[in-house]
């Protein structure tokens, strides 16, 4: 994105967090950007589509810091907190303009914004899904979206308490915090034996069809990555099943023969597991 647009738009943000999005017209927008009216619109069709690219530059900003992090060399819960913590503080950096948000409803309803969101929603359960298989990897194989849903709820009621009442809080404190509340419940799963009342077949038919088109690229991009380091039986070996996992229907006997071949190489043992838990093999 251009830098005149993002200057419009962290202007923009001033005004709706002051104003409301209803009731700050483009001419507003313009005047505090100095720009007449016909250049806002050189830049953003609309008022609506302005903010849709104000939730983009949000995400962007958020992603950014954490795909910063995901670099580190640091362990996976390491990194988890430090991604729980810069998301906290990027969220109650702009206070203002969320508070305006829940104030006037000011989403308008239309199908890209509603896309975006949707989309979003797909991350943020991914996110964490993800994070929770890398930190307890077997310990979380059938209890894993649900112990992810609750983790999604404690976020958003620490959430709550920092936009909506004002709460200062120490963020990483309250990071590392929620990760050992994380550690109790796996805990009590375990030790108790309490089946999850939301499975991975739950999940599969509550949200969209899509959901899981960004995880298969996820496993895709790592066997291809794994694959350029082994010799060529390898190379093939992974050539067939990432080919197979591409078609619409895949084939689990396909599939299970491609793993049982590469089950014997440690470096797959991540990746198979996931493949497995992703096709229910």
């Amino acid at each position: 994105m251009e830098q005149k647009s993002i200057y419009i738009i962290e202007q923009s943000i001033k005004l709706f967090a002051k104003k409301g999005f209803s009731s700050t017209s483009v001419q507003e927008i313009a005047s505090a950007c100095g720009i007449s009216k016909g250049a806002f619109y050189l830049h953003f069709k609309s008022k609506d589509a302005l903010l849709l690219d104000i939730f983009n530059y949000y995400y962007q900003r958020i992603q950014t810091r954490i795909d910063e992090i995901q670099k580190l060399d640091a362990d996976d819960r390491t990194k988890f907190k430090k991604q729980l913590q810069v998301t906290f503080e990027e969220l109650a950096d702009h206070r203002e303009f969320i508070i305006m948000q829940i104030r006037e409803q000011a989403i308008p309803f239309n199908e890209n914004i509603e896309q975006f969101l949707t989309q979003m929603r797909v991350n943020s359960y991914l996110f964490y899904k993800s994070h929770l298989q890398n930190i307890y990897q077997k310990r979380v194989n059938e209890t894993v979206w649900e112990v992810s849903l609750i983790l999604q709820g404690m976020f958003k009621g620490y959430m709550d308490l920092i936009i909506i009442e004002g709460a200062d809080l120490d963020l990483e404190a309250l990071s590392e915090a929620m990760l050992r509340r994380t550690d109790y419940i796996v805990e009590g799963f375990e030790k108790s034996g309490d089946q999850p009342v939301i499975t991975e077949g739950t999940m599969r038919q509550l949200l969209p069809a899509n959901l899981y088109g960004e995880e298969k690229e996820q496993l895709l991009s790592n066997l291809e990555e794994l694959a350029n380091e082994g010799d060529q039986e390898i190379k093939d070996t992974v050539h067939v099943l990432t080919e197979e996992m591409k078609r619409e229907q895949p084939r689990s006997a396909i599939l299970k023969g491609m793993i049982a071949n590469l089950e014997g190489s440690s470096r797959f043992t991540e990746v198979i597991t996931s493949i497995k838990k992703f096709y229910q093999l």
